[in-house]
């Protein structure tokens, strides 16, 4: 039996990367996922995928900047019934800096992280509370820890996803409905293969403690555990699943360690210097 069995999940750009990760999680725990996205090609070829390792896959169109659409899909999750689960994955950004970026930049991000997102706690939420509760999950980012440049609107539109996880924790607790989210660190799916240049993939992976980058499937197991009863006392979380991306780190103290324990010491601790990383120049 799975932790998730007869359970509905909606997952919101579910077919590919992370949300493709998550709705496979969700499934090989019994839970009934229906996937949604703007292009309806990407999720037929995604729900055949998942239908072919036996899961009971469902999917339907959705723009989340659009409530017309979200109330939509929502209507389509439930399948006549509940919707006990809602990962809301959609989201997007491009790189550019502050001096440089105008108004539509700034409202795509806004409009389609937190707007968006906004739209499905909403209209999932409602169906929830019809049901007696249910959990929602959002997909926020590790850049929404610390300040990243040339990604100011994403990062700034990710640590605002996070407060409406929190506001939205307390607001729905009464009906039984938790709320939380999950900060990925660098996951290079399919979309962010082709825009990390081999440099910049080096040196996300090497920023890590762990000293590699993440994968759909990591972050999909967290999402099972928060939606499933195991954390049924947890809301109002925010939970960095990042190899330790978003611990702060300082200079390392290397250097004086070696005048007090000597060279030899010091590297065979061979303890990283995560602030002084290939390609830190300016630019």
């Amino acid at each position: 039996m799975g932790k998730l069995d007869g359970r509905r999940a909606w997952v919101t750009g579910g077919g590919t990367g992370i949300g493709f990760g998550c709705a496979r999680a969700l499934a090989a725990e019994g839970a009934e996922v229906t996937l949604s996205g703007r292009r309806v090609d990407v999720l037929e070829q995604a729900a055949a995928r998942l239908r072919a390792e036996g899961f009971e896959v469902a999917f339907v169109g959705c723009d989340i900047t659009d409530e017309e659409s979200v109330r939509q899909a929502v209507a389509f999750a439930r399948r006549g019934g509940r919707l006990d689960v809602l990962v809301a994955n959609a989201g997007s950004g491009f790189p550019g800096a502050i001096l440089q970026m105008d108004a539509a930049a700034w409202d795509f991000c806004l409009k389609l992280n937190v707007t968006g997102t906004a739209l499905c706690i909403k209209h999932a939420g409602l169906v929830m509370k019809e049901g007696g509760g249910g959990s929602i999950v959002a997909i926020s980012s590790t850049s929404g820890t610390k300040v990243q440049p040339w990604l100011a609107p994403y990062v700034v539109s990710k640590r605002a996803l996070d407060m409406l996880v929190r506001c939205a924790a307390v607001e729905l607790g009464p009906h039984g409905i938790r709320v939380n989210s999950v900060q990925p660190g660098y996951v290079p799916t399919e979309v962010m293969e082709v825009v990390t240049p081999p440099e910049l993939h080096s040196t996300l992976e090497a920023a890590a403690p762990l000293g590699r980058a993440g994968t759909p499937a990591d972050i999909g197991r967290c999402i099972a555990f928060l939606a499933s009863d195991d954390a049924g006392w947890i809301t109002g979380q925010v939970f960095g699943v990042d190899g330790g991306l978003n611990v702060p780190v300082m200079p390392s103290m290397g250097a004086m360690a070696k005048l007090v324990y000597g060279e030899e010491i010091v590297e065979a601790m061979a303890l990283p210097d995560l602030t002084a990383l290939p390609g830190r120049g300016r630019g």
